[in-house]
């Protein structure tokens, strides 16, 4: 696994273009609820990171930080749609 450090800086949404450590720092600074709060992080109301931003917004709230769940959900995202591409090339 990655550093602290690596997975601050790991894009946790392309839509946003917002990485982990400014996700947290956005929730971190909002009583708004987690619908809201992604929308804040993502600009847009699509759901296709919504897992990672969920977990992060949980994590948040109760102040209790695994930053190799967080990576590790954005990689099976970022698997799952990999092999989406490669299913439409062959």
């Amino acid at each position: 696994m990655p550093s602290v450090e690596e997975i601050l800086k790991t894009e946790i949404c392309e839509c946003g273009e917002k990485n982990v450590g400014e996700a947290v720092e956005i929730f971190q600074h909002t009583e708004l609820p987690f619908k809201k709060a992604k929308k804040l992080v993502t600009g847009c109301n699509k759901n296709c990171c919504r897992q990672p931003l969920m977990k992060l917004f949980d994590m948040v709230y109760f102040g209790k930080y695994d930053y190799d769940e967080i990576y590790r959900l954005i990689k099976i995202r970022h698997d799952k749609l990999k092999k989406m591409v490669d299913e439409l090339k062959n």
